[in-house]
């Protein structure tokens, strides 16, 4: 009974792992809304309500501008002006299944974390540090990301086009998780044989 528990502990702690995305293209993705920061006015900002997601600074305060859209997608795009703030949350209206959104102008280190709705971490991603090309990354997983924090050392970067999509999916659960219960059953069955046998 002791090796059914923890074989279904283990299973429902190996669903929480969030996987790492490194592309657009990636069918986590597929469907999904785009925010550009086009439509936000240049200035600060303490915190910004996007459509899906607010977007927090944590350390002082956002910069939206199109200066430096070279290193980004083109258009205005969310900076940490000088390294100010240090991190940004991405809270997101509901949970989300996948998230990417493209980073440029880095010169150290960020780290992608993601969060379940009960503030559990799904899974924490350290990016290269290599300077200066735009580069993408996100995390996909269906039981939902609520929010997701990037964070440096005070490197100045750009943000720009989020990406985040929600899966439509049915309440089946993953073959993985059949065998699983499967095995349970089966070893509960054997048990209650053997006490009514003996």
């Amino acid at each position: 009974m002791k090796i059914l528990l923890a074989s279904l502990a283990l299973a429902f702690a190996s669903s929480a792992n969030a996987a790492v995305i490194t592309s657009t293209s990636d069918a986590a993705l597929a469907g999904a809304s785009i925010q550009t920061f086009d439509n936000v006015a240049e200035g600060y900002y303490a915190s910004l309500s996007l459509p899906g997601v607010t977007v927090v600074g944590n350390g002082g305060p956002m910069h939206i501008d199109s200066e430096n859209s070279a290193y980004g997608m083109g258009g205005r795009s969310l900076n940490n002006y000088f390294g100010s703030p240090s991190s940004f949350d991405l809270i997101f209206d509901a949970p989300v299944t996948a998230f990417g959104i493209y980073g440029g102008a880095v010169n150290s280190p960020w780290v992608y974390t993601a969060y379940d709705a009960a503030g559990g971490v799904l899974e924490t991603y350290t990016t290269p540090g290599t300077c200066c090309d735009p580069m993408f990354y996100g995390f996909a997983n269906n039981a939902g990301i609520a929010r997701v924090n990037l964070s440096s050392d005070g490197d100045w970067v750009l943000f720009d086009n989020l990406y985040m999509a929600t899966a439509v999916q049915a309440d089946v659960p993953e073959p993985a998780s059949l065998a699983l219960f499967g095995a349970a059953f089966a070893g509960i069955a054997s048990v209650r044989r053997k006490r009514t046998r003996g």
